[in-house]
C-alpha cells in the first residue's frame, strides 16, 4: 500500500511539474504555485488581475508586461511576499493558462499557514475570475505550502 501511495504521489508531482513548465521554486522560503485554466482570452484575464491588484491596499503593483504581472503583498505584520501572474493562451481558441506564484521574502517564514495561497486566491476571487467560464484551479500542498489548512479570511 505504501509503495502504491508513493507512486501516485510521484505521478501527481510529476504532472504538476509538467503543467507548471518544471520551474522549481526556492524551497527555503514559504511559497505557493497555482495553475488556473479559464475560458477567456488572456487579455481579459490580465485586465481583471491588474484592476483587482490596484484596488487592494495590501498590494503594490509592479511591472506589467505582455504576459507577466508582478506585485508585492505586505501583510498586517509587515511581511512581504512577491506575487507573479503569467498568462499564456492555450491551444483552445479564447482560453488562457495562468500560472500564479507567491513567495515570502524571508527564509524563516517557511510555514506560512497558507498566506501565499491566499495572496493569489484573493486576487483571483476579487477579480471575479473564479466565477469565469471554464475556471479550473490546480495546486496541492507540495506546490503550495499550507494549501490544505488555509481559510483566506481577512484578505
Amino acid at each position: 500500500m505504501a509503495v502504491r501511495t508513493l507512486a501516485v504521489a510521484c505521478t501527481l508531482f510529476l504532472g504538476m511539474c509538467i503543467i507548471t513548465n518544471s520551474k522549481p521554486m526556492d524551497t527555503t522560503h514559504a511559497f505557493c504555485k497555482i495553475v488556473w485554466l479559464l475560458a477567456l482570452p488572456c487579455s481579459q484575464v490580465k485586465m481583471a488581475i491588474v484592476t483587482q491588484i490596484k484596488t487592494m491596499e495590501s498590494y503594490k503593483l509592479g511591472p506589467v508586461g505582455p504576459v507577466l504581472i508582478q506585485a508585492n503583498h505586505t501583510s498586517a505584520v509587515g511581511q512581504t511576499e512577491h506575487v507573479n501572474f503569467t498568462m499564456l493562451p492555450t491551444a483552445m481558441d479564447q482560453a488562457c493558462h495562468v500560472e500564479g506564484s507567491s513567495m515570502s521574502e524571508f527564509w524563516f517564514s517557511l510555514f506560512d499557514n497558507g498566506t501565499n495561497y491566499c495572496n493569489l486566491h484573493s486576487v483571483m476571487e476579487g477579480s471575479g475570475l473564479t466565477s469565469a467560464p471554464g475556471f479550473v484551479e490546480f495546486t496541492n500542498d507540495w506546490l503550495c505550502l499550507g494549501f490544505e489548512i488555509t481559510s483566506c479570511k481577512g484578505f
